[in-house]
């Protein structure tokens, strides 16, 4: 047998005892797609374009008020307009009064009231309020133009038109200076609860697997067989990369699948994060694997350690929110590194050069554990 096959064959062996562990389908699975849903949701959940309730009540039959109903169901905002008619809870209903089209046409002020009930969420009420006032100025700015070029409102037809113009003032917002915008919502959750869950499980299963042969005597009988120390340590190693590997593609095909996330444009960028994190991780379990005594200890240190780790890196919050010395001390660890290269692809649309530095930290600390590792185990 190659020594390239006798690796494999023990790094697939740590990959089966993991796999077979019942508990590990609801650790390994079911938890963290339940993590991303429930901090996601705290933090504003999807990512994708708002959708607003927002009931439609109509008392005028004049074309304008026809007109505002197609200005008011179009993007950039999606209001989910509901006709008062189809019943239902009002969440917000907004209000337009009879002789709504003869009164602006005559010059005369007309109100319109939107009415939104004490429950109703306040961010999703100011924003259908920004989105109204937007709506009504670019409509009226539409009958002064016509007014002004002499034209006679007679109908929808001239406003229209102007409505297929493009508009002759944009307005092109963008984030200034060195500023940048606070991660949220599953852009937070998905990356976050990726980073932590991959360490925590392969810290603890890789850490107990490889105390539990120490203290068995397992290691010292592989040490009689005809394989190298090297390889036996070489075969740990990968092992542990195998389970944190299972671990990312299952939560990035959920994280894409089930909470529709972009895992960023740059799969290159993506690849080069998520190996490096899994060889630092994977390294990181083997050191503790070789340190410990006990599976015990492994799993208490595993959970403890990792857990921190998560806080300190900004997997549970965003590290803008920590003090600036905070998230400087928080790059000691490979998850504050990590979760600058994934915000850098998915909340910031960054490319693959926006990654390499974090890459690099977690690949010098992926050859710091491997050596330490390397030098405190020992197979006979």
């Amino acid at each position: 047998m190659r020594p390239v096959e006798k690796v494999f064959r023990l790094a697939l062996n740590d990959l089966r005892l993991t796999l077979k562990d019942r508990a590990s389908l609801m650790w390994m699975g079911l938890l963290p797609l339940a993590f991303i849903w429930l901090f996601g949701q705290m933090g504003g959940g999807s990512t994708k374009d708002l959708r607003i309730a927002l009931h439609w009540e109509n008392h005028d039959d004049g074309w304008l008020s026809t007109a505002l109903y197609q200005e008011l169901d179009a993007p950039p905002l999606d209001l989910q307009m509901i006709d008062s008619d189809s019943g239902g809870e009002r969440t917000r209903t907004l209000v337009v009064p009879q002789g709504f089209t003869a009164g602006i046409l005559a010059g005369e002020q007309q109100t319109l009231e939107l009415l939104a009930e004490p429950d109703a969420d306040l961010r999703y009420n100011i924003a259908a309020q920004m989105h109204i006032v937007r709506v009504l100025a670019r409509t009226l700015a539409r009958l002064v133009e016509l007014d002004l070029g002499g034209e006679a409102v007679a109908g929808p037809e001239q406003l229209e038109a102007l409505s297929r113009r493009p508009p002759l003032v944009n307005l092109a917002v963008m984030t200034a200076g060195r500023g940048q915008p606070i991660p949220s919502g599953y852009a937070q959750s998905a990356p976050g609860t990726l980073t932590m869950i991959v360490l925590m499980m392969t810290m603890i299963y890789g850490g107990v697997f490889l105390a539990k042969e120490k203290q068995s005597g397992m290691l010292r009988r592989q040490a009689t067989l005809p394989i190298t120390r090297r390889q036996i340590f070489l075969g740990k190693l990968l092992g542990r990369v195998f389970v944190a590997s299972a671990q990312i593609a299952l939560l990035l095909v959920a994280g894409k699948v089930l909470f529709g996330l972009s895992w960023g444009s740059s799969p290159l960028g993506l690849a080069l994060i998520l190996g490096s994190y899994t060889l630092a991780v994977a390294g990181l379990a083997t050191l503790l694997g070789a340190v410990v005594r006990t599976p015990e200890q492994a799993s208490s240190i595993g959970w403890i350690s990792s857990m921190v780790l998560a806080a300190f890196g900004g997997c549970w919050w965003p590290s803008e929110v920590m003090p600036k010395w905070l998230q400087q001390a928080a790059h000691l660890f490979p998850t504050a590194w990590a979760m600058d290269g994934f915000h850098a692809l998915i909340s910031f649309g960054k490319g693959a050069d926006a990654v390499l530095l974090p890459a690099a930290a977690l690949l010098a600390m992926s050859l710091v554990f491997t050596y330490l590792g390397s030098r405190y185990l020992r197979v006979a």
